[in-house]
């Protein structure tokens, strides 16, 4: 994680009226909670929050907090944002104050590197189930990006977050079966195997024509990261 300053301003209001009236002025209100602190109603401005998260660590910027009143920075993190999902704008922000010595737990995205053995040699696909996985670590330690090599996998295998290797001081967290990507056959290589007798029992093929004689429909593991955060913009 990197370090990033932003001013924040307290809100003295917290109806919806006068939330709706900063919006309007482009400012977005806020919470900001944690370390025993009672929760403080905060304001920031959008091109300010866009600028602290623009950088490489993105939503897992480490934000010092400089509030009006108080005399040291607030080190604090992005715990939850409210999107409009019309006009694709952040509405509001919840940000968590931490410690830089305690373990926090955040999501890191996940990105696939290499070419599969079962893409490369037997035409099959991947698909990528888990486009982000949880971490525990001291903030410092939070990585940007979790890269995971896709070579050696096969038509039919899977990676789960169990595989992952964490390469820092962080550990995987969360649902450690939860499959990342799978290696599935495709209706192509189906074909050009000469049907269903070349994929008997096999697993993951695209689409209706991948439903065997009896009826039962192949399966494949898929699990969603939880609410997909990383798909917006922050400053938009």
């Amino acid at each position: 994680m990197s370090d990033t300053t932003i001013q924040i301003t307290k809100r003295e209001a917290a109806s919806t009226r006068a939330n709706q009236r900063l919006r309007k002025q482009d400012v977005i209100p806020g919470v900001l909670y944690g370390q025993g602190r009672e929760p403080l109603p905060i304001q920031v401005e959008r091109v300010k929050l866009r600028a602290a998260f623009g950088g490489e660590s993105g939503r897992n910027a480490i934000l010092s907090l400089v509030i009006d009143g108080e005399a040291q920075p607030v080190n604090a993190i992005l715990k939850a944002m409210e999107i409009d999902r019309v006009r694709d704008r952040v509405t509001h922000i919840d940000l968590m104050a931490i410690s830089m010595t305690e373990t926090i737990t955040a999501p890191v995205p996940v990105h696939l590197v290499g070419e599969a053995e079962g893409v490369k040699l037997d035409g099959g696909m991947i698909e990528h189930s888990l486009h982000e996985v949880l971490v525990s670590a001291l903030p410092g330690a939070v990585p940007t990006e979790i890269l995971v090599d896709i070579s050696a996998l096969k038509i039919g295998q899977s990676l789960h977050v169990s595989d992952l290797v964490a390469t820092g001081d962080y550990a995987f967290a969360g649902d450690l079966t939860a499959t990342v990507c799978s290696c599935v056959v495709t209706r192509a290589a189906l074909a050009d195997s000469g049907g269903e007798d070349g994929v008997e029992g096999e697993e993951g093929v695209e689409g209706e024509e991948g439903v065997a004689e009896g009826g039962e429909a192949p399966t494949a593991e898929a699990d969603a990261s939880e609410g997909d955060a990383g798909g917006d913009d922050a400053g938009e």
